[in-house]
């Protein structure tokens, strides 16, 4: 009877250092697991792109949408550093702090002639240079033809001539966006966004 005693509390006093151990390494375990935690939400908020900021493909680039009112624009951001109507149609920029060397948005717009709302330049296509306009994925200009062929299936559609230097625009066919690339850096200098239908033939000169 003695030695079964004995060996009870040996038995329970085992049990009581495992499941102490268990605890132990569960707090350890928890503490590690916060700051993991804490860095991924960190990570997740840094991906969000203000809405002021944000393309979204075929529709809009921050506030600026495709269909919408080109006054609502000049509303929007003031009197524009650039203005080229004719027929039908109007070309209209802005410079980053009126400079012409600094980033720009450029909108192209056109009235639909005969139609209710004739008197209205519908927004057709919208240029952006700044860096600072995302898409929801992080696309951006700056990056390089392969970082946005990771996104979009681009094909080569035609070329201009800014500062200099030749600028090849691919487009993604069906998405309505394109980038402009630096032939020579092969960098991102431009985002256009259209109207998923159109196509950058209908498109004139925005540079």
């Amino acid at each position: 009877m003695k030695n079964s005693g004995i060996r009870y509390l040996a038995f329970v006093a085992i049990c009581c250092v495992v499941f102490s151990c268990k605890q132990h390494t569960g707090s350890e375990n928890t503490d590690k697991e916060k700051p993991v935690a804490a860095l991924k939400a960190a990570a997740d908020t840094d991906k969000v792109i203000p809405a002021d900021k944000l393309i979204v493909p075929g529709k809009s680039a921050g506030y600026i949408t495709i269909n919408g009112s080109a006054d609502s624009v000049v509303n929007l951001l003031g009197k524009p550093d650039f203005n080229d109507a004719a027929m039908g149609s109007v070309l209209i920029t802005w410079y980053n702090k009126h400079d012409t060397a600094a980033d720009k948005i450029s909108i192209f717009a056109r009235h639909n002639y005969g139609s209710p709302d004739e008197a209205v330049a519908h927004i057709r296509k919208i240029m952006i240079t700044s860096p600072e306009f995302k898409t929801a994925d992080g696309l951006g200009t700056g990056q390089t033809l392969s970082d946005y062929q990771k996104s979009y299936t681009l094909s080569p559609m035609s070329s201009y001539v800014e500062k200099g230097k030749k600028i090849k625009v691919y487009e993604a066919k069906g998405k309505g966006i394109a980038f402009g690339i630096d032939s020579l850096s092969d960098n991102g200098v431009s985002i256009f966004i259209h109207r998923p239908q159109d196509t950058l033939a209908t498109y004139i000169n925005m540079n």
